[in-house]
Parts: structure tokens; sequence; C-alpha cells
């Protein structure tokens, strides 16, 4: 059943364990699995519930991509080794659970290829497949991901505009419950501010503006504390990272290209919250 996600819809979806998977009223309410897709931050879903989540996105660049003038290209290859910890709050919910706190853990190794089309258009298609746990009763499932994410540049402004279109395909299947899954469409613009007289560290700096829309394709239904559902269908993305020119941020094994926040709401307002931003919208 097709439903939604994207690095950034998803920030959410772990809100809820296993045992809710499903209702009688013909939604289809979320698994704490997709917390795979949290990028790192604090999300809400209306005032019922709330969950923390850290994401490792460690990555090893095999290779890197390249297109020559003449368009001669050389695919680029990624191998991704994600690790997210979700920490959740989940006020009571009358017949079905108690309020208390959990955690889960999910790792969810993956392949990204990038391909440069021409000089202003890259793909990255990638998928992943690995395995989640709720800590608080062991139970476990299996989950996968996949996809394709478009950048275009645009000529003005010596390239500082970029076009961001991202579809995505996701799903698991837990030990104990029913499978499911669920696709996203995201589109974005994003904009680099040069900074001439600021610098970082000695290094030139630059602004990174993004503002961006992910629809799902269907309802993601949440239950109340009270009976009922609430449920989205999309997400307003906006943020605002700065970035030394050329010099990446380095923490340990991990690299991160830009430092930044996000805020992330959906059109009735029923979900929202805040995240890091440490890449581009087309690398994460």
């Amino acid at each position: 059943m097709i439903r939604r996600p994207c690095r950034l819809l998803l920030l959410l979806l772990a809100a809820l364990p296993a045992s809710l998977h499903a209702d009688d009223s013909g939604f289809q309410t979320v698994h704490w699995a997709y917390s795979a897709f949290f990028g790192t931050g604090w999300y809400q879903i209306d005032d019922n519930r709330s969950v923390f989540a850290l994401n490792l996105p460690f990555r090893q660049t095999v290779r890197p991509s390249s297109i020559t003038k003449s368009g001669q290209r050389k695919i680029g290859f990624e191998i991704h080794y994600p690790l997210t910890l979700g920490f959740h709050n989940i006020d009571d919910l009358p017949g079905i659970i108690e309020p208390d706190n959990f955690g889960t853990i999910t790792f969810t190794p993956g392949l990204e290829l990038e391909i440069p089309l021409s000089q202003r258009w890259y793909l990255r298609p990638f998928i992943n497949v690995g395995w989640g746990n709720e800590l608080q009763t062991n139970n476990s499932s299996w989950i996968y991901y996949s996809g394709i994410k478009s950048r275009f540049t645009f000529p003005a402004d010596t390239d500082n505009w970029s076009l961001i279109n991202n579809l995505y395909y996701a799903g698991y299947n837990p030990e104990i419950g029913k499978s499911d899954d669920l696709a996203a469409l995201l589109t974005a613009v994003e904009y680099r501010q040069v900074l001439k007289h600021s610098r970082s560290s000695g290094k030139p700096i630059d602004l990174h503006w993004s503002l961006g829309y992910s629809y799902l394709f269907d309802d993601l239904a949440f239950a109340q504390t009270k009976g009922g559902f609430d449920s989205f269908n999309d997400q307003f993305i906006a943020g605002l990272a700065y970035s030394r020119r050329n010099n990446p941020f380095k923490l340990g094994w991990l690299k991160f290209s830009r430092i930044g926040l996000e805020y992330r709401f959906s059109s009735n307002r029923t979900f929202n919250g805040i995240s890091l931003n440490f890449n581009s919208l087309f690398k994460r």
C-alpha cells in the first residue's frame, strides 16, 4: 500500500510502536521502523507524542562522480552505513498502551550512485536494506527503502540556484504484525548565498537557504489520546545553514558540508519538527 516517505517526511513516523500498526477506520497507522528515515532533530505529532532522533550518517565515497566539458562521464559510488537512535514519548492511548517512553535503534546500510547527465543535471539512485529493534519490547523488523534524487542547477548567479526532486519508496517487514510500505515525492529549491566578507576559522563562508514541499501518496494516521485519529499527507520544509567554502566540517569519521536548522510542518499543522541540516537535500 503506497503511503509516503522521504528523509524529511518520515521524521515522525517512529512515534508509534508496532502494536499500533493498523486500525478499524481504514487508515494505516505508522510504525516505529520508519525512524530509519529520521534526520537528527525533535519532532511532535499534535500534542500526543514526540520523538528525538539521532542519526549518524556514516558513508564511504568509493569513487566521486565527474563529467568533462566534452561529455565524458564517470559515475560516482558511495556506501552508506546509517545508524539511527530514536527516543519516543507517547501519551496515554486508552485501551492500547500506557503512557511511556521507549527507544528504537535501526541500521540500514545501502548503496548510492551519482550519475552526471550534464554539467548541471545529476541523478542519485539509491537502495538501503537493514534491521531495526524496539528496545523496550525487543520487537524487531526488517526495513528497506529506495528511490532516486535529482538536482538541476541554474546558470543565474554562477549556479547558486538548484532545483531538487526526490522520489522515495520504503517499507518494513516486522517480526510481529503486518508488513507495509509507502511512497512520497519531494520538490525543493536551494539557494547558495556567497558571503564575500564573512569568515569562519579563516575560511570564507556561504549561507544555504532551502524551501521544499513533500507530498504523500496517501494519508498517514495517528491515534489520538481521546479517541479518533490525526492524519496528514504533506510536509513543508524551510531551512537555513552555513558552510565553510570547500572545507567541510569534520567530527571523527563524519564529514558535514554545512550546519544549520530546518523547520518542518504539515499543512494541517498536525506535525511539527525542527531538525539539524548537515547536507543538501540532494545528498541526504
